[in-house]
């Protein structure tokens, strides 16, 4: 990550990114599924979680195991599309950042990113639109990035894009040839909770980052310790734990569940 580059700055290719708004209750947007379809190799991997207590040495730590895990990766991956300035104007990297790198250094890698409306978009100062009252921004570093909204006036929680990315993951797999889907979780709390849950659900490939923190890790707990107060569905081989020192492997479970071509 170039920490002398502004993080208002696009970097992705062509220097713009399309900005895709639907209502929550119509129809999925071919426009912005078509844009997953361009990657190197037709599978698609959500990161979901979170960074809260992890310092600057914890976040460093994050982007180099991820990056280090999707060396070579050339599908598509993706997570929320925010990005969190701090108020020094410097950038305060989140696993939101990490798919925009995952793609920047791997060709035929595709980075995309979803975000509900949760409060009115502004524009503010030189034209930078805000998200929200705490100064959130759109993620800079992501290929297209669709929002969620209830209707023009309504608004929804930081959840009221999941069961909508959840949807668009299916149809690249029912009509996009898509073979592979999964979910990775760093840390987190309720809405990861919620993502890990309906993913591990439908017994796509769910891999819990152990010593990431928070949920993630409570939820890991509970598997080792017998599925206390643990659903039936996160029995199985779909549900994998990866240790966070250790980048190879993570990519040799996503390379045994088919996201790294044979």
């Amino acid at each position: 990550m170039d920490q002398n580059s502004s993080p208002y700055t696009v970097s992705v290719e062509g220097g713009k990114i399309p900005l895709v708004i639907m209502n929550a209750n119509d129809g999925l947007p071919a426009a912005f599924a078509l844009m997953g379809t361009n990657v190197e190799m037709k599978v698609a991997i959500r990161l979901g979680g979170g960074c809260k207590g992890m310092g600057v040495e914890d976040k460093k730590q994050m982007i180099d195991f991820f990056l280090s895990a999707f060396s070579g990766y050339q599908g598509l991956v993706w997570s929320g599309a925010t990005r969190q300035v701090d108020k020094n104007g410097q950038l305060d990297p989140m696993v939101t950042d990490v798919p925009g790198l995952i793609a920047a250094a791997n060709p035929g890698c595709i980075a995309l990113g979803t975000l509900p409306r949760v409060d009115l978009l502004t524009l503010q100062k030189d034209l930078r639109l805000v998200l929200d009252e705490w100064g959130t921004i759109p993620n800079p570093t992501q290929s297209g990035i669709l929002i969620v909204q209830n209707g023009p006036d309504g608004k929804l929680d930081w959840n009221g894009d999941v069961d909508i990315y959840l949807r668009i993951m299916e149809n690249w797999r029912d009509y996009a040839k898509f073979s592979r889907l999964g979910l990775i979780a760093w840390n987190g709390g309720t809405i990861t909770k919620e993502e890990i849950e309906k993913s591990a659900a439908r017994k796509w490939p769910t891999i819990l980052v152990r010593g990431s923190g928070r949920v993630t890790d409570e939820i890991i707990a509970k598997i080792v310790n017998g599925y206390e107060d643990l659903p039936d569905y996160f029995r199985g081989e779909h549900v994998m734990i990866v240790p966070k020192e250790d980048p190879p492997y993570l990519r040799r479970k996503l390379w045994n569940a088919g996201f790294f071509p044979a």
